[in-house]
């Protein structure tokens, strides 16, 4: 079964940082916009003299922006200063409620923040109506690859794609499901799959595939994966990690073999996009029953 584009993954410039790993809440851009400033640790402007819009620039130059300081000051994080904004408190109740259960005050203090993993503009190949290569499965939303995203998401565009290709999938589920009839699956069998832990495979992940990569980093992350120890696959959250273990090789692939920067995707060595490389990417994965193995990739189809 096709995926196409997984390269493409767009990160919030303002997750809040909390030191401990583990999910975190977004801090709107929104705030950004009623005047914050984004400072690095030492107190200077992040977006100076990066973009013409400064802080009011693309989510994916500002994440693009604010890794690039990290990695040369050496900081786990950068600041938001919104103490400017009048009324903070209640123009922003939910960021003002996270900062304050992480021990912050967003009306005293800048907040620290980080670039997060927020949106997969790629996913499972599908038509207008969901369906995918296999007949009777469907996808919708962020698992899908519907070609409604290109390189990069504009915010409210994935609602809309839910909503249209959700619908539309439903309807032609609900007609496959009464031409075929009812089928029981079989109950799956327990296998032996290569699966890192879930926090070496999320720490991997991002030290190596996030905002921008480059060719080391990806191939060392790509022989972290293939020598991942052989583990007895039964429970749920057992498969989950051979899933999460599929999906960051395909990640990986996809990002080495796109050897330019276009949307959300970021090679260091490659700044600028390549325009015969200005198509999706696609690959197909099989598995033996005992590891994960990239069968084929286009990386122009």
């Amino acid at each position: 079964m096709a995926v196409s584009d997984l390269e493409f993954i767009q990160f919030h410039p303002t997750m809040l940082f909390g030191g401990t790993g583990g999910r975190r809440p977004l801090v709107t851009e929104a705030i950004r916009g009623e005047g914050a400033i984004l400072l690095d640790r030492q107190g200077d402007p992040i977006m100076a003299g990066v973009h013409p819009m400064g802080d009011l620039a693309p989510r994916d130059v500002v994440a693009a922006a604010i890794d690039a300081r990290m990695k040369a000051t050496g900081d786990p994080y950068v600041l938001l200063d919104a103490r400017g904004i009048d009324g903070f408190e209640g123009c922003f109740p939910t960021v003002t409620a996270a900062c304050r259960a992480a021990g912050i005050d967003p009306v005293r203090q800048p907040m620290p923040v980080v670039p997060g993993a927020h949106y997969s503009c790629g996913g499972v190949v599908t038509d207008v109506s969901g369906q995918t290569e296999l007949p009777g499965l469907f996808a919708a939303g962020e698992v899908a690859r519907t070609g409604m995203h290109g390189a990069n998401r504009l915010a409210s565009n994935s609602l809309l794609e839910g909503l249209v290709v959700g619908g539309r999938a439903g309807t032609a589920g609900a007609a496959h499901a009464s031409a075929v009839g009812r089928t029981r699956a079989a109950a799956p069998e327990p296998l032996a799959h290569t699966a890192p832990r879930r926090d070496d495979l999320q720490r991997a992940m991002s030290r190596d595939a996030a905002v921008v990569r480059d060719a080391a980093g990806l191939q060392r992350l790509s022989d972290a994966l293939a020598q991942a120890p052989m583990r007895d696959i039964a429970g749920r959250r057992d498969f989950e990690d051979v899933a999460l273990t599929i999906a960051a090789r395909a990640v990986t692939v996809a990002a080495l073999a796109r050897a330019e920067s276009r949307g959300c995707h970021h090679r260091a060595e490659y700044p600028d996009p390549a325009p015969e490389q200005g198509r999706s990417s696609v690959l197909r994965l099989a598995d033996d029953r005992t590891s994960v193995v990239v069968e084929a990739l286009a990386a122009v189809v």
